[in-house]
């Protein structure tokens, strides 16, 4: 049986043809209006925001004691280990996940509209985003504490049918890569880690699909109040960078400007952490660790305070996005998807950009690659 993911050390193998059973059961559970759509995973910002955790002992403290706290959700060891590829290096491979839960609503109705594996190199001079999108195409391993696996579908059914831990299974069994961590944060933990910023700016991309072109360009929300958000520069809360980061409708590219623009934000609150002097400050970064530390949910394992420490250098230069290679939009399975592979059980064949990116994630090659193809990299 083909594997997903070249040279992939797991087990789990792609179904016969025309086992696609789950394709009436997503559409199902991934239904709702736009109010539901997208979240940016920026998780990453709030763990590079410990990074000046040795500043001083006050800061120092408060980390620890954070870390502690931490709500530790998922327990990657719950998978096989006879399941799960091997690990081939020290560089660090962080899974964020973006969930649209919102306070007062019941968690297991909650999706994972955006995904990104976080590639941190040996050193942690850099660090690397790979978007995966939410209608890509792909096998769902077989998981026996899920609702439904085993089968093709959309890669967001994962955590539909089995939470965090079935959409680590499908990553991984779609790249080879070992996954290290995870960091899940929902609608209210984002909107908390930007005010705590004092608010972020990004670089408002005009509408362009029909029907959403403005006078003055810009793009107007179809969520809430139909906030409208003039093209260039905008300063924004949190409330505000959340409603802009989940518009897709508007754009040609739909869900591809949609993950551009996540990938923009998360960049833009580690430079406002910056800018703000929160790394720098030692009563600020206390604050702000407060103030964020319920924003996140984690894997067991996770130490938000080694990892600071690992990333302590780092700035949003030396974090370059790219979004997962595939062939474009078009149907599979019955369904309008992303379509990673012309035959689904056999991928490699047909998107070899994929293989060779996995391949480089896995031996910590990722430099290499982006300068290998770089048309690739999001700017």
């Amino acid at each position: 049986m083909t594997q997903y993911g070249s040279n992939y050390r797991g087990s789990a193998s792609v179904p016969p043809a025309g086992g696609s059973g789950g394709g009436a059961r997503v559409a199902q559970t991934a239904a709702g209006g736009p109010t539901r759509r997208g979240l940016i995973g920026s998780g990453i910002g709030l763990v590079a925001s410990i990074a000046a955790a040795g500043g001083g002992f006050a800061v120092w403290s408060t980390a620890n004691s954070t870390n502690a706290d931490l709500d530790r959700a998922f327990d990657l060891d719950a998978i096989p280990e006879e399941d799960r590829p091997e690990r081939l290096n020290e560089a660090m491979n962080l899974l964020v996940i973006g969930s649209d839960h919102r306070e007062g609503e019941d968690e297991a109705d909650a999706r994972s509209d955006t995904t990104i594996l976080m590639h941190v190199n040996e050193d942690g001079s850099a660090a690397y985003g790979i978007s995966i999108p939410r209608d890509l195409y792909v096998y769902i391993p077989e998981d026996p504490e899920a609702t439904v696996s085993d089968t093709l579908d959309k890669f967001n059914a994962a955590y539909a049918w089995g939470g965090v831990n079935l959409t680590v299974r499908t990553i991984e069994n779609l790249t080879g890569v070992r996954i290290d961590h995870i960091v899940e944060i929902d609608f209210n933990g984002l909107v908390a880690v930007v005010d705590a910023l004092g608010g972020v700016t990004l670089d408002v991309q005009a509408a362009d699909a029909d029907g959403y072109i403005t006078d003055p360009p810009g793009v107007e929300s179809i969520h809430g109040e139909h906030t409208f958000f003039e093209e260039g520069p905008n300063k924004m809360n949190g409330t505000e960078a959340l409603d802009y980061v989940r518009q897709r409708y508007q754009y040609l590219e739909g869900d591809f400007a949609r993950m551009r623009h996540q990938q923009d934000l998360i960049k833009a609150i580690m430079d406002s952490a910056l800018s703000a002097g929160v790394l720098t400050n030692e009563d600020k970064l206390t604050s702000f660790i407060d103030s964020t530390s319920d924003a996140v949910k984690v894997d067991t394992e996770f130490n938000a305070v080694a990892t600071g420490i690992t990333l302590m250098n780092m700035r949003s230069d030396d974090l370059q996005f790219m979004t997962t290679p595939n062939l474009g939009t078009g149907t599979q399975g019955g369904q309008s998807v992303v379509i990673y592979a012309d035959d689904p059980e056999n991928p490699d064949a047909s998107n070899p950009d994929a293989v060779s990116l996995w391949e480089a994630v896995r031996d910590d090659k990722v430099e290499e690659w982006i300068a290998a193809h770089p048309e690739d990299e999001e700017e």
